[in-house]
């Protein structure tokens, strides 16, 4: 009798667009900053924030100027979105390596169908090669969740970040 059960992976970035900003600038790594809202009047919202202001209690959807209430010293980026495409079409390009049955959960994550990889490769060892690969390739770091259904293999993503690697 055949297996039906499927090895299906989420993958999603973490801290998407301060780990771009990080990308762009070094200065920013192991900082206190959020990205988002205007670059002129510090108004708005905060699309991300990096975890280190994340620890401060600082988090997306926070209005920029509480944000700046917590820690007057945080560092603000404005949003560069031609940046995440960019690196969402390096990442999406990326996955087509393990597989052409791959759906956008969004501009940085992704589902992706390894159930035919993985009868190659541990789906643990995929998961770890692709983790390592995004990081060495693009400095883009990623937490995976492996399931055999998308629901759960968001939820195992969750789970475990950044960095992490989960199965349910």
């Amino acid at each position: 009798m055949k297996n039906n059960i499927k090895i299906i992976f989420h993958i999603d970035l973490n801290a998407f667009f301060a780990s771009c900003a990080v990308i762009k600038d070094p200065y920013l790594k192991n900082k206190a900053f959020v990205v988002g809202g205007s670059s002129t009047f510090r108004r708005g919202v905060v699309s991300t924030a990096s975890y280190e202001a994340r620890k401060l209690g600082i988090h997306s959807a926070m209005n920029i100027n509480d944000a700046f209430r917590i820690y007057p010293k945080l560092i603000f980026v404005p949003t560069e979105f031609s940046l995440y495409k960019k690196y969402s079409e390096l990442f999406f390009s990326f996955l087509k390596r393990y597989s052409n049955l791959i759906i956008e959960g969004s501009i940085d994550e992704a589902y992706i169908d390894m159930t035919e990889a993985s009868m190659k490769k541990h789906p643990m060892d995929l998961a770890k090669e692709i983790q390592d690969g995004l990081m060495k390739e693009y400095q883009l770091p990623c937490s995976i969740g492996i399931a055999p259904t998308l629901f759960l293999a968001k939820m195992a993503s969750d789970m475990k970040k950044p960095l992490g690697i989960t199965v349910l």
